[in-house]
């Protein structure tokens, strides 16, 4: 079943949008059960309403302890997935949903990252990848896309304007082009809760999990993942979640101070590429997690940003900008000693790795 998280409107056959008020929506698994089997992704199949058809050994990434803080805090390294980015978890499932229904073709809008995932993907189970990306995509992650052999589309204007051509490309042909944009595709979403799956394996259920927000697909997918856990009697609580944005491009965080709407930002710019996303698509479903988990939603300076992928890389973990923004958000929170605390590391620094060097 899928639900609109805004209106609440259900629906029992697939789609993208909510017919009344074209919000995004949520799955809501019936039958699952808590039977892990095998590794990555995958390994929670029991828990996720699309059977395997492809894989490229997703999942599983490493959960380390940082050594330089006297907290309890840990990273969360997706970097480590195949092509280099947490994305790898949802494509895995929403490709799979798309060879089970036969389609041949597959269009998405990105800022790098998932066009990579999902082109790779595609070229892996040999289906047409048709990847929408706007103008300031650096170019690291444009080389990446070509690398996979797939159809890359330049629009001009932000990435709002990418999305609507790739949602304009499968209406065109909707019997034969599959939707698997970040936000737009309720099955990406499941294929991202299996991080928090993970998480909850290695070091139970943490305090607070700080996401860097783009579309927010991430944390809710996240916070869905404990929901579902708990419901099933394993977690008895659940984790507060935390967004953050780059300080001039924060649409969440903005709704989450005035607790008013999700009001699209115009002007974003911020060197965190991956995170520079004018309208949130799962905005209202990322504020209800961070409401109901008594969490909050922080903002960061592009300064900050690269101050902490510099802290990061001292340690080892070279992390692209956006993921940097989850490290930098702790200077801003107030936790208790004890805390567990769980950084998301989003994606490798080698999607952007000339970025902390740019004025």
């Amino acid at each position: 079943m899928l639900r609109c998280i805004k209106c609440g409107t259900e629906y029992t056959n697939f789609r993208y949008r909510c017919s009344r008020c074209s919000n995004v929506l949520i799955y809501h698994n019936e039958g699952m059960k808590w039977q892990p089997s095998g590794i990555g992704v995958w390994r929670y199949q029991s828990m996720l309403p699309v059977k395997k058809r492809v894989s490229m050994s997703e999942g599983g990434t490493p959960l380390i302890r940082r050594r330089d803080v006297k907290e309890h805090v840990y990273l969360k390294l997706e970097g480590d997935n195949p092509t280099g980015s947490f994305k790898d978890r949802g494509t895995t499932v929403a490709i799979s949903d798309a060879i089970a229904k036969g389609y041949r073709t597959v269009s998405v809008a990105s800022t790098g990252n998932m066009g990579a995932s999902v082109a790779a993907y595609c070229a892996y189970a040999n289906l047409e990848a048709r990847v929408f990306i706007p103008q300031d995509v650096p170019r690291e992650k444009i080389s990446q896309i070509e690398a996979y052999g797939a159809n890359l589309i330049r629009v001009d204007g932000p990435f709002s304007k990418a999305v609507e051509r790739s949602i304009e490309e499968m209406e065109r042909d909707h019997n034969h082009v599959y939707l698997a944009s970040t936000g737009l595709n309720p099955l990406f979403l499941e294929g991202l809760k299996t991080v928090g799956f993970e998480i909850f394996e290695s070091i139970g259920v943490p305090d607070r999990i700080v996401v860097p927000s783009g579309t927010g697909g991430m944390l809710t997918s996240i916070f869905k993942a404990f929901e579902e856990l708990k419901s099933l009697g394993i977690v008895n609580k659940l984790p507060r979640m935390v967004a953050v944005q780059a300080e001039d491009c924060s649409p969440i965080v903005n709704a989450w101070r005035t607790g008013g709407e999700v009001i699209p930002q115009e002007q974003c710019r911020t060197v965190a590429s991956a995170i520079m996303v004018k309208v949130p698509f799962n905005a209202y479903s990322a504020l209800d997690a961070i409401r109901r988990s008594g969490g909050e939603a922080i903002s960061v300076t592009d300064e900050a940003i690269i101050g902490a992928s510099k802290v990061l890389g001292k340690e080892g973990v070279f992390a692209e900008p956006a993921s940097a923004a989850a490290a930098a958000a702790m200077q801003s929170m107030k936790t208790e000693k004890d805390e567990k605390v769980v950084l998301m590391i989003t994606g490798s620094g080698l999607k952007d790795p000339n970025a902390q060097f740019r004025d």
